[in-house]
């Protein structure tokens, strides 16, 4: 600073010098901004950055699980292109049976009709699949045809006496369940179920006898929706705390297996099925028995075939409930359910009972309890 003219002070700026125009420069180049580095993006860090953005909605779309009803779905489809291959097959063993009869010069009349009886059905079997009006083909059909037709399996020079035509396995199978008409009863099928009605149980003999009744009209699916409905009724009671002895597993699945698998077209029968399995899974000590039986695999073939059956439906969500609180978590009961494909016959029933929004909030109040761990 110096004095001027008048005694006043002057301030005189510092000359600029060459050092800061070129320390500018040096700032506006790398970056720097009161004294901070700005982080510096290259074009390869933005491609980077712009492929990863990229990935991540890919990579979330692959993640996403496939909902209940596209399992259930698959499920089906697997189901029906299984039961049309079986089908087809053995189309092609009574072709060969026919054949075979043909080469050795035999002539069985009886034996041809019996052949092109089953031949008929497996053809309109295998239409109904293609249709989609069958999901499948119930284990009494397998199991009945392959024992008809091993009846023949050693060669077609079989005695007519004692053959088994196996008519029967057809009952109901091409029929939709809307037209199911139940067989009248006979004088006797018709005193036993006014008998069953009233049947009590004091003794392990009682249960004995309530069995045998039932096995010994066992053609009548009145007398079976009569005795399944009585087991569900004495499980009641017995929670209630009634003290009945022989209520097991070992005693009670026979009659409630046979009575379901050869009624397996009825409403009714499958309605009372379901509660005495029920009652069957809620008694102490008893779930794990009835799992060893496959009586979830019953419940669940059951459910499946009257799946269209509100009331069917209703008990079978019952049972599974009540099944799946039983069972607790982590164990195998639990696993068993999983395995047996309960979770996808629930969603099959919401999907056709849609409109129900009572049956299928009773469903969506099941589910979790089976679903999760």
């Amino acid at each position: 600073s110096s004095f001027g003219a008048g005694g006043q002070r002057l301030v005189v700026a510092p000359r600029p010098t060459l050092v800061d125009p070129l320390l500018s420069a040096l700032r506006a180049r790398l970056g720097l901004t009161m004294g901070k580095a700005k982080p510096v993006t290259t074009s390869k860090a933005k491609a980077k950055a712009s492929s990863k953005a990229a990935e991540t909605p890919a990579a979330e779309e692959a993640e996403v699980e496939p909902t209940a009803e596209q399992i259930e779905a698959r499920r089906i489809y697997t189901q029906r292109r299984d039961a049309m291959k079986w089908a087809n097959e053995k189309i092609d063993v009574v072709h060969a049976q026919v054949q075979e009869s043909k080469k050795k010069g035999l002539s069985f009349d009886w034996l041809s009709m019996a052949h092109d009886f089953h031949e008929v059905r497996l053809t309109r079997f295998v239409k109904r699949l293609e249709e989609k009006t069958l999901d499948g083909v119930l284990d009494s059909l397998r199991e009945g045809l392959e024992a008809y037709l091993t009846q023949c399996a050693s060669g077609p020079d079989v005695d007519q006496d004692g053959f088994d035509y196996h008519r029967t396995i057809w009952d109901g199978v091409l029929q939709d369940g809307s037209s199911y008409t139940r067989k009248p009863e006979t004088p006797e099928s018709a005193a036993a179920i006014e008998k069953l009605k009233t049947w009590t149980v004091a003794k392990e003999a009682d249960v004995t006898a309530l069995v045998g009744e039932m096995a010994a009209h066992s053609a009548s699916a009145g007398v079976q929706e009569a005795g399944l409905t009585k087991i569900g009724g004495l499980f009641s009671q017995q929670r209630e705390g009634a003290d009945m002895t022989g209520m097991t597993c070992e005693a009670l699945m026979p009659a409630i297996e046979r009575g379901m698998r050869e009624h397996m077209v009825d409403p009714g029968v499958q309605r009372s099925g379901q509660a005495a399995l029920r009652g069957l899974s809620m008694a102490p000590g008893q779930l794990g028995l009835m799992r060893d039986a496959k009586g979830i695999d019953l419940a669940v073939e059951s459910l499946l075939a009257q799946y269209q059956d509100k009331e069917v439906c209703q008990a079978a969500n019952g049972n599974f409930s009540a099944m799946a609180h039983a069972a607790g978590k982590n164990s195998p009961e639990l696993a068993t359910m999983r395995a047996a494909g309960v979770v996808e016959a629930l969603c099959k029933v919401m999907g056709h009972h849609a409109w129900d929004q009572t049956l299928c909030g009773k469903i969506r109040v099941t589910l979790p309890f089976i679903q999760e761990d």
